[in-house]
């Protein structure tokens, strides 16, 4: 609930983000929902009464795409002559970076930069199986489709090396040119402050000139006194105040759209997260009847969904892309991209009026690939052995206790590449006819190699660079409603009751995001928490990381042969 009584003209928003930044309002009340805050940026930016903000960044942490779509809220709110005070404690290179839009920078006393640069890897596995006695084979017939490298090698491919070279080259320009625009610094001195220093105390970030002041509350007072010519004494905040510099008593929200009884046009925002999945993940099956529903509500002038996903069933990828291209025949769509949508999640986007993707986004990845796991001395090792009968030829292919007890033959394995090579040519005629965009163009682009947001749109496979606040502003302006009219939105899907409850339960917010965010979960869990359990956060990170690697093995598994739009889960570093 907004409570703000502004009593003067100069007036700072404390921008609390002590908290882990999510896109959907069903997990704690002490989580900031993703589009509400970009809502509040853009609420203070076009209100006279607020002179700047103060950015809390402590405790924050957020995935390198999120904290590029706010910065370029919070650009585009001192673009209209206002200002912004970061406070920052610990941070690497994508935190310091989004620090960097603020006037000044003040720095926690004990805090920490670590500005190391980008890094990308992936975990194999191959010998692992091989000890196990589990075999695998590649059913790869694109050059870059490299979803199941991490079974069947140990090291970096080729085609690997050229695809994630250019997206790590493309991303960490971008980081580099912002920095070198934000702190007035050359490219001589971003290379020394990386490659030569890169692990900074406040104050040697100081004297380094990386930050502007040291300190804590006090600090912060006398920057703001500093940029104003005098003492602030009036404050707002969002987010949460038991944990904030200013004291502040008065919150600020997004505010009504319009009046009590006023019924401004709708637009609907769709999150589609997770693997494409029929009924786990993305939930396709649930995620296409919602979306196909929105076309139906009069009040509802335009949808943007929104994307984070590596793939992974075709069959539930294109539910969703048939769901958004019917909606599409009656109102618009806008999809906006987000840290990744790739393969199976390019295959739900590829309809869309208007695809948007940050700089930052993984995107493309437009092929197919299968792998066989197979019984390779497992059985052997557990003392199990299988006898059959059969009749086919092909029957005893899957039959088998765990795994199939064999691998695929040639004339196996060749029925398997037609099959893949089939859906290979109908995800690249089904995005020409998305994209308007020639087969051969598509193909061109396709192979299985992913892009960076900018080289995605050099290719033709979006059509902006832009984050969830360009894609609502590009589907008001489809929709015909005027950049100063009023506009409602609505957040889908819309929280269960059960998730509700959750919310509301103490320490939800903490082992939510613990263990459903894996090792990064805990990570990113309040700093007293951390400190609280030193002990044992190396080994809970190593046994999670674990866990994520078993759970991908489970699923592709589960889905032995399958020929499926996928990345590979297992991704260090983006």
């Amino acid at each position: 609930m907004d409570s703000t009584q502004l009593s003067s003209r100069h007036t700072y928003l404390e921008l609390n983000l002590n908290n882990q930044a999510i896109q959907e309002r069903i997990r704690s009340v002490r989580q900031r929902p993703f589009l509400e805050t970009f809502r509040v940026i853009e609420r203070a930016a076009l209100d006279k009464r607020i002179t700047g903000i103060i950015l809390n960044m402590s405790g924050f942490s957020a995935d390198r795409e999120y904290l590029w779509e706010l910065r370029s809220a919070l650009k585009e709110f001192r673009s209209r002559g206002k200002k912004i005070c970061a406070f920052i404690s610990a941070a690497d290179l994508d935190m310091y970076c989004l620090a960097s839009v603020a006037d000044k920078i003040v720095m926690d006393e004990q805090g920490v930069l670590s500005l190391t640069g980008y890094v990308w890897g992936r975990s194999y596995v191959r010998h692992t199986l091989e000890k196990i006695g589990i075999g695998v084979r590649e059913l790869r017939y694109l050059e870059y489709k490299s979803a199941s490298e991490m079974f069947t090698r140990d090291s970096i491919s080729d085609a690997d090396r050229r695809q994630y070279g250019e997206w790590l080259d493309g991303i960490y320009a971008v980081t580099r040119d912002t920095l070198l625009e934000a702190r007035s610094w050359t490219a001589e001195e971003f290379d020394s402050i990386i490659n030569k220093e890169f692990l900074y105390s406040a104050k040697s970030a100081l004297e380094r000139k990386l930050v502007d002041r040291v300190g804590r509350e006090e600090a912060v007072t006398e920057t703001l006194k500093e940029m104003e010519g005098g003492e602030v004494k009036s404050f707002v905040y969002y987010g949460e105040n038991d944990c904030g510099l200013t004291g502040s008593e008065a919150a600020y929200g997004p505010g009504r759209a319009g009046g009590l009884f006023s019924r401004p046009p709708v637009v609907a925002v769709v999150y589609a997260n997770g693997q494409t999945d029929m009924e786990r993940g993305m939930a396709a099956r649930s995620l296409a009847r919602t979306i196909r529903k929105l076309a139906a509500q009069k009040r509802i002038k335009a949808v943007v969904v929104r994307i984070n996903s590596p793939g992974g069933s075709a069959e539930a990828a294109d539910y969703v892309a048939e769901a958004i291209k019917h909606v599409k025949e009656k109102i618009p769509v806008v999809v906006s991209m987000g840290s990744v949508a790739a393969s199976g999640g390019y295959w739900a986007a590829m309809y869309a009026n208007h695809i948007t993707a940050s700089p930052y986004t993984l995107t493309g990845s437009i092929g197919v690939i299968g792998s066989w796991f197979y019984d390779k001395g497992l059985n052997d090792k557990l003392g199990f052995t299988v006898d059959t009968l059969q009749r086919g030829d092909h029957a005893d292919m899957v039959s088998g206790f765990i795994l199939p007890r064999r691998d695929i033959n040639a004339v196996e394995e060749e029925r398997y590449r037609k099959l893949l090579m089939d859906m290979y040519a109908d995800f690249t005629a089904k995005a020409a006819a998305g994209r308007n965009m020639d087969v051969e163009k598509v193909e061109a682009a396709a192979q299985g190699r992913v892009f960076s947001g900018t080289d995605a749109l050099n290719a033709g496979l979006i059509d902006s660079i832009g984050g969830l606040a360009d894609a609502i502003r590009v589907a008001r302006n489809l929709a015909g409603i005027p950049e100063s009219g009023k506009v409602k939105y609505r957040e889908y899907p819309k929280p269960k009751f059960f998730d509700k409850v959750l919310s509301h339960l103490p320490l939800s917010s903490v082992f939510g995001r613990i263990m459903g965010g894996g090792a990064a979960g805990f990570a990113a869990a309040p700093e007293n928490l951390r400190r609280q359990m030193p002990s044992y956060s190396a080994l809970l990170t190593d046994i999670l990381l674990g866990e994520s690697i078993l759970a991908d093995i489970r699923y592709r598994v589960s889905h032995n042969g399958e020929v499926m739009p996928v990345l590979p889960v297992d991704c260090g570093g983006l």
